[in-house]
């Protein structure tokens, strides 16, 4: 393992992909493993990695996206602790695909987090044969001494996706436009069941128009365009703060909302969207069925993702009085 260290030591001048890549090229090199990647976690309505950088019988594995459930890896991240299984790993996880194709006997699951606890993704390893304490200490060692910058890369590549799909802005080929862009990534930062984004009714400010709505991935086009009252609702509190939560018990808050008690929501977060001189023009509120954490970078990248939304709905307005 002298070797790798040494050769670790040269990804100090890389980052983002071509840093986890270069990791992962390297340590499969000295442990000699049949699987190996580094992968983000996402999460929608269930627990899903994308792996950014990896390989399975020299075969690249990058961008490859799967469920999490039944595998060693949701272990590994619900507990947010090692996983390491030396022998007959496929009978101690007999439901992952995966491990049962591929033949692997043993397995680490290294969790990733970020500066505040959060498990953002993880490090996996698999070999065809079992393994030894000894060897695996090596290993984990090495690996522990790059986890803080490999979440760090992590956290950088969702930032800049999320920036380059907000300058890019729509694809002009899709019938969703802009706010369904903006939505989707206000779910894909948050990790939560829903998000919708909404227009304050020019007509009447006691409305609201939802714009957008994806929930688990899916686009709930029958909501679109529904104009909805503020009263009765958790986003009426947006009309004198900026954020409003709710972080358990949102069926119980607001009895009279169906929606609330039939859909997999017990947290909300509504954020408030205005204009240059303060006016309400909108919102985005997000769903889900635990508390919704929002941390440095979830804030900064909030901000960006308002003051857009802001701005696609006076340009929307204003197309619309030009049409008038």
């Amino acid at each position: 393992m002298a070797k790798l260290s040494n050769d670790l030591e040269l990804l100090s001048s890389r980052t983002g992909q071509e840093f986890l890549q270069t990791f992962v090229d390297l340590l499969q090199e000295v442990a000699q493993v049949d699987f190996i990647a580094v992968s983000e976690l996402r999460v929608t309505d269930r627990e899903r990695f994308q792996v950014q950088a990896g390989w399975m019988d020299d075969e690249s594995l990058e961008k490859f996206e799967y469920d999490a459930c039944f595998t060693p890896c949701l272990e590994a991240i619900k507990s947010a602790k090692l996983v390491l299984v030396h022998k007959d790993v496929q009978t101690a996880f007999p439901k992952d695909d995966l491990l049962q194709q591929k033949g692997l006997e043993s397995f680490i699951g290294y969790p990733v987090s970020n500066i505040d606890g959060e498990v953002i993704g993880l490090i996996q390893l698999g070999w065809r044969r079992q393994t030894s304490s000894e060897e695996c200490d090596q290993i984990l060692d090495t690996i522990s001494d790059f986890a803080d910058r490999i979440a760090a890369e992590l956290e950088n590549l969702r930032m800049m996706r999320i920036l380059k799909a907000l300058a890019r802005g729509p694809d002009m080929h899709s019938s969703g436009g802009v706010f369904h862009l903006i939505t989707q990534q206000v779910q894909a930062l948050l990790g939560v069941n829903a998000v919708f984004a909404a227009e304050c009714s020019p007509a009447d400010k006691r409305l609201f128009n939802i714009l957008a709505y994806c929930e688990g991935g899916e686009w709930l086009r029958e909501m679109e365009g529904r104009s909805l009252t503020y009263e009765g609702r958790p986003c009426e509190h947006l009309e004198t703060l900026e954020e409003f939560r709710i972080q358990s018990g949102l069926a119980d808050a607001y009895p009279n909302q169906e929606r609330y008690r039939t859909a997999p929501f017990d947290a909300y977060l509504g954020v408030r969207v205005d204009d240059a001189l303060g006016n309400t023009v909108g919102h985005f509120v997000a769903f889900h069925n635990a508390p919704i954490t929002t941390h440095k970078l979830e804030t900064e990248l909030l901000a960006i993702l308002r003051d857009r939304l802001g701005f696609e709905i006076l340009r929307r307005r204003s197309t619309l009085r030009e049409c008038a």
